[in-house]
């Protein structure tokens, strides 16, 4: 009932009027953050499997932490990343190394992610390379594609220009991350 009601009133909107075009806002250059902590929920799916965990990441310069947690708060297993490589910590307290975050979930997870990526993907800073599809009236992203990734922000915390994304959609291929941020402290 709601997608017929959708697509009756998209139709109507096609019928009417074009309004006057505004001028794009320019989208303003972000430096990117030099750390932040975020808590939110992350639904990862590659392929027919699909798994969502709480996440608690805290990310500096040179290191990066993610706490993966279970829907009644039991940890699930940690990453810690930093430049001479990566640690995966399970339940279980068994560990598994790598050269690199990314190469260690897809070592043990079998999922191909883009975490060199993700500290400036999940801030709205566009880097260099990276083609800007869309902004939204106060010049943020809404969409970008970068190393053949595309990123869809699908909502902000706030309505402030230089606010931080509160939903973004990461996709390529058959791999698809969803983060929804509860909380921010950048």
């Amino acid at each position: 009932m709601k997608a017929l009601a959708l697509v009756s009133l998209l139709g109507l909107a096609a019928c009417a009027a074009v309004p006057e075009s505004r001028p794009a806002v320019p989208l303003r250059a972000l430096a990117e953050l030099p750390g932040f902590q975020l808590t939110g929920r992350l639904q990862v799916r590659d392929g027919e499997r699909s798994a969502v965990v709480g996440l608690d990441w805290q990310h500096a310069r040179e290191r990066d932490t993610w706490l993966f947690v279970g829907p009644l708060g039991q940890g699930l297993a940690r990453i810690d990343s930093e430049l001479g490589g990566a640690r995966m910590t399970l339940s279980d307290g068994r560990q598994v190394t790598a050269g690199t975050a990314a190469e260690l979930a897809e070592g043990v997870l079998g999922v191909s992610a883009p975490f060199a990526e993700l500290p400036r993907w999940v801030t709205a800073r566009v880097g260099p390379g990276a083609e800007l599809r869309a902004t939204d009236a106060l010049g943020r992203p809404r969409q970008v594609i970068d190393a053949g990734w595309t990123i869809d922000y699908i909502d902000y915390a706030e309505d402030g220009p230089d606010d931080l994304p509160r939903k973004l959609d990461i996709h390529r291929g058959d791999t698809r991350l969803r983060l929804i941020v509860d909380s921010w402290n950048p």
